[in-house]
């Protein structure tokens, strides 16, 4: 079974009007979104093991707070996740989102 989706030519437009294209690779063995371009990965996914927290099968976490704020929004209005759960996370009560992957 393979746990690596891609999608060639993907431009992501992030929450402040920044555009970006290459291929995106959803590693679901590992919970890991990447948009992989010509000036190296974008990791758009975060890890949160060490809260104690582990993604359902087929998604991944992404934060929303600092550079990222709004990026899973962003990400579900384009059609390439669905938003499944909030957590809330970190010293600072921050927000991540749980979202399912639509890769495949």
């Amino acid at each position: 079974m393979t746990t690596t989706a891609v999608r060639e030519d993907t431009t992501i437009t992030f929450p402040f009007g920044t555009k970006v294209t290459g291929t995106l690779i959803h590693d679901a063995e590992h919970s890991r979104l990447v948009l992989e371009t010509d000036e190296g990965p974008e990791p758009l996914s975060i890890n949160l093991a060490n809260d104690g927290l582990l993604p359902a099968e087929g998604c991944v976490f992404i934060k929303d707070w600092s550079d990222r704020a709004g990026l899973a929004e962003s990400l579900e209005q384009q059609g390439l996740v669905e938003i499944v759960g909030r957590r809330v996370v970190g010293p600072f009560s921050s927000t991540a989102y749980e979202v399912r992957v639509l890769l495949d």
